[in-house]
């Protein structure tokens, strides 16, 4: 719990010297239910990531990658990669995994009803909301985009387009963000135009067979 707190005094320092803390996430799903990309970029100045990487040391992690990856292992099974990109006092931290599922107890949730296909994602979910500063709050920013197999039907995001959806999140918002959409799943390429041609075939042998 104590290491929970230090962690925040950290993230508020953070903001004060480099402004704000930004989360980027990119997600694709295909029709199988299957993640084919689920991309994490934040965004930090170095005072955080000294930190973080105290802090990884002290859960039993010999590096901030080591660390990323045992988490995002915990959450996707799938190929997951890690990398830096340092830009003079800051340090964008990539996180991917790809052709992931969902672990159990993950608070990713795949599921499907009927024709349709249902994307959930707590990841970003917290409930300390009320221990934070209000400028340490409105410091933080959170852009998601989700691609979905077909077009999306439902969703609490703030822009959707087609099969497409995007939140944009600050303060409050972005630590209590609740990701949802629903999708139409798309039938197998073709096969209308298939069985087209097969109802075709049959009605044209019928056809013959009464003229003989």
């Amino acid at each position: 719990m104590k290491s929970k707190y230090v962690l925040i005094g950290l993230m508020s320092l953070s903001i004060i010297l480099c402004g704000c803390i930004s989360t980027k996430v990119y997600t694709k799903v295909n029709k199988d239910g299957v993640i084919e990309r689920y991309r994490v970029e934040m965004t930090i100045n170095s005072l955080f990531y000294t930190g973080l990487k105290e802090y990884a040391k002290n859960q039993g992690y010999s590096s901030v990658k080591d660390y990323m990856i045992a988490n995002f292992s915990k959450m996707l099974k799938g190929e997951i990669s890690y990398d830096e990109k340092w830009d003079k006092d800051q340090v964008t931290i990539i996180v991917e995994a790809k052709n992931a599922v969902p672990q159990p107890n993950s608070r990713i949730e795949i599921s499907k009803e009927g024709k349709y296909l249902i994307f959930r994602d707590l990841s970003f979910k917290s409930n300390e909301s009320s221990n934070m500063s209000k400028a340490f709050l409105g410091a933080l920013r959170l852009d998601y985009y989700l691609e979905m197999p077909g077009k999306i039907i439902d969703s609490n995001a703030n822009v959707v387009k087609e099969n497409k959806a995007e939140w944009h999140l600050t303060g409050t918002d972005a630590l209590n963000a609740e990701i949802y959409a629903k999708s139409e799943i798309p039938s197998i390429p073709g096969m209308e135009l298939t069985i087209g041609i097969l109802g075709l075939s049959i009605g044209s042998l019928a056809f013959r067979k009464r003229l003989s």
